[in-house]
């Protein structure tokens, strides 16, 4: 939407409010679209969902575009505004002012009017910042980087980072900048008691007795499909048993995808499910056997973090940026290439039901002491607090990150 369709008016630089005025955490992003953003939705509603929880301040999302709301699952106690909003008049308003994503229109109006009346302001990118991101679109970026995005991030009151990695991605585009490490978390309660796995199979008879591998997520060429098709190709003639369960938003990977398992012979071992949420989307997770992301490049999966809430046995790559898994045995991380994916693939199939089993409990256990949402919420809300109190201690959330 054009920058002049939402500007406020009489936002003149006299009538800036002062500090002790300002009330609320503010949230911009683009319009809220799981079909389209994939995780990065399930991230900003858990985020700011468990903020707004706490109570301490009034939490708001606005978006300069138009949300698939019935779509969405609002938490309690958070608002959504948008597109009509007064993204300006938001911005003056709030004591803290947290931006979602790179290269779109609420990084480059929302940081520019937040310097104007001197708002703190947060840049969570996402992963848009990870190398391989980077070489999508390349020069654009770099030009766009040059005039705009790089003078927002550079000037941020803090960068958020999701993952340890991204800590440096962020740096590279701002070496000075102030960054804080709060990964992703995950609501634990819509993965208890999922549904028998007969209440997919009586949808799609054809996964009776089959081993369910389950790939969740947007069906984008970064998630890496090829490396399964690879994989699978290489893994189906002994393991016959072998089903894929592909939930997800075609996002341009879908077709290149089943031409490749055509040309493998391999059409069959698919079933596609399109992109579920809620009741459909626990009826998948109770159905899989184990869940792979193969991905080239990720931010912090939300995805993965499901797996594990789901107790599922887990193969995901070291793109993925999530070396805790590994080293709390909660899953197995490969390399992003083909064999990689195999050999991890492999790994899962040739233990037993009671060893993945307990490799799926052991990555229940790592996201519920680090990764729940409430867990989060509290880091952040320190990050906030120092940010809009002007000094203080410094929060362990950027300690970690230094």
């Amino acid at each position: 939407m054009p920058a002049q369709a939402i500007t406020a008016t009489g936002l003149e630089a006299s009538t800036e409010a002062s500090r002790s005025t300002r009330t609320g955490w503010l949230h911009l992003c683009n319009g809220l679209d799981p079909r389209r953003d994939g995780g990065m939705v399930p991230s900003i509603l858990g985020m700011t969902g468990a903020l707004a929880g706490r109570g301490e301040e009034r939490v708001e999302i606005v978006t300069p575009t138009p949300s698939r709301r019935e779509a969405l699952d609002l938490p309690v106690g958070l608002t959504l505004h948008g597109p009509e909003a007064d993204f300006d008049e938001a911005i003056r308003q709030a004591a803290i002012v947290h931006m979602h994503g790179l290269w779109q229109f609420q990084t480059r109006r929302g940081s520019a009017v937040a310097r104007r009346f001197g708002v703190p302001y947060l840049i969570a990118a996402h992963g848009m910042a990870e190398p391989w991101a980077l070489k999508h679109k390349a020069i654009k970026k770099r030009v766009y980087t040059a005039l705009v995005e790089g003078k927002n991030l550079r000037r941020a009151s803090c960068l958020h980072a999701l993952s340890r990695p991204e800590i440096g991605h962020l740096r590279a585009l701002a070496p000075k900048a102030t960054v804080c490490f709060v990964p992703n978390g995950v609501d634990l309660g819509p993965f208890e008691n999922l549904p028998d796995r007969s209440a997919l199979e009586a949808e799609h008879p054809e996964l009776v007795g089959k081993f369910l591998l389950l790939f969740y997520g947007r069906l984008h060429v970064k998630k890496g499909l090829d490396l399964l098709a690879e994989a699978m190709g290489t893994l189906a003639k002994d393991r016959p048993e072998v089903q894929i369960l592909l939930a997800g938003h075609d996002d341009g990977a879908l077709s290149p995808f089943q031409i490749q398992m055509e040309g493998l012979g391999l059409a069959d071992r698919v079933t596609q499910l399109g992109h579920v949420s809620g009741s459909a989307a626990r009826k998948v997770w109770g159905a899989a056997n184990a869940f792979v992301l193969p991905s080239y490049s990720e931010g912090f999966s939300m995805a993965i973090l499901e797996a594990l809430a789901a107790r599922l046995p887990v193969v995901v790559t070291t793109a993925c940026h999530f070396p805790e898994l590994d080293r709390a045995g909660g899953g197995i991380v490969v390399e992003p290439t083909g064999k990689g994916v195999t050999e991890g693939l492999r790994s899962i199939l040739d233990r037993s039901e009671e060893e993945r089993a307990a490799l799926g409990h052991r990555g229940r256990a790592l996201v519920e002491s680090q990764y729940t949402w409430d867990r989060q919420a509290e880091r952040l809300a320190e990050v906030y607090r120092w940010l809009a109190g002007g000094g203080g201690q410094r929060p362990e959330a950027v300690e970690a990150a230094d």
